[in-house]
């Protein structure tokens, strides 16, 4: 298996400005496609969760970084878990990206408590958790 094509979100974390924006695109269509049945989300997303440990896991070990920045498996998998609890209407799908790419990157209480684990955990749990956040957020908004 091409653990470096999965970490990479099909290459698009080689993007040089903002990588990790742009993986996230790839959440999109994932979560429109799979959004509309909570379990479907949840079934796909803990699958993806664990792609992401081993191929997050690799990438550390080939580069030498802790937290490799062209690794966006994360973010991927993060924003999808937003649809979690939320239909993926246009509006959603805009408002999540913007809200989910926010928490992700300033990583609030208690977000920043998940960089903390473990390997590939502490690369993943953060984006997943940043993404449940975010659905909560915009459950409660929307």
């Amino acid at each position: 298996m091409n653990w470096e094509l999965i970490a990479t979100g099909f290459y698009l974390g080689r993007f040089r400005y903002a990588p990790g924006t742009v993986g996230t695109l790839l959440g999109v269509p994932l979560a429109y496609l799979f959004g509309f049945k909570w379990w479907l989300v949840l079934l796909v997303g803990v699958f993806l969760y664990f792609l992401g440990v081993k191929s997050a896991e690799y990438m550390m070990e080939l580069t030498r970084e802790e937290d490799p920045e062209g690794v966006v498996i994360d973010e991927i998998v993060g924003y999808f878990f937003a649809f979690l609890f939320l239909e993926p209407t246009l509006k959603a799908l805009l408002l999540a990206f913007v809200l989910f790419r926010l928490l992700d990157i300033l990583k609030p209480f208690p977000i920043n408590l998940f960089e903390r684990m473990p390997r590939g955990h502490g690369v993943m749990a953060d984006d997943v958790v940043a993404g449940l956040l975010t659905g909560f957020i915009l459950y409660l908004i929307l």
